[in-house]
């Protein structure tokens, strides 16, 4: 009886310590962005680039086969983004038009509160990879070519939310 009291009592203790840096995390990062520290930021975007690098697959029909679809993913980090305290809005480029080439491309813009005022910054995100290398100035193809995102550069921007919200009403 006293050992089930201490596992459960132990098992208690981890959960609010672990809740509570989880909140602390949340709060270095919003204090980081309101000083205009965008560091974090950027890791963090980082982070979630790399767990939702794989796409969703689907089947498109007997002639397409199978696909790969990075929607969700995308829509799941820009709703992790905004549960933090100091992130006012974060959206994608899914109602833009765009050439289709590959490899692809994807913006993630966010609207952040700082002390100087509210600040929009776009990180630039590749869907899908060429497998090549350059070496020398050479071009080599040694890698298979696959569908996943790779985060490439963080870099200003204005309006890009509200510009992607009319799009999507329109």
């Amino acid at each position: 009886m006293r050992i089930r009291i201490l596992i459960l009592s132990t098992l208690l203790l981890t959960f609010f310590v672990s809740s509570a840096q989880s909140n602390n995390q949340d709060c270095r990062f919003c204090k980081s962005v309101q000083k205009g520290n965008f560091g974090k930021l950027e890791r963090y975007i980082k982070s979630q680039v790399r767990h939702y690098k794989r796409g969703i697959e689907y089947y498109n029909g007997p002639g397409s086969g199978m696909q790969i679809s990075h929607a969700e993913n995308l829509d799941s980090i820009c709703e992790n983004l905004k549960r933090f305290d100091c992130v006012e809005d974060a959206t994608w480029d899914k109602c833009a038009t765009k050439i289709s080439i590959y490899p692809g491309w994807v913006v993630i813009g966010v609207k952040l509160s700082t002390e100087s005022g509210i600040i929009e910054k776009c990180f630039h995100i590749q869907a899908g990879t060429t497998g090549n290398i350059q070496f020398f100035g050479c071009k080599f193809h040694l890698f298979r070519d696959r569908n996943i995102l790779k985060y490439i550069k963080m870099y200003d921007c204005n309006v890009f939310v509200d510009e992607q919200h009319k799009l999507c009403e329109d």
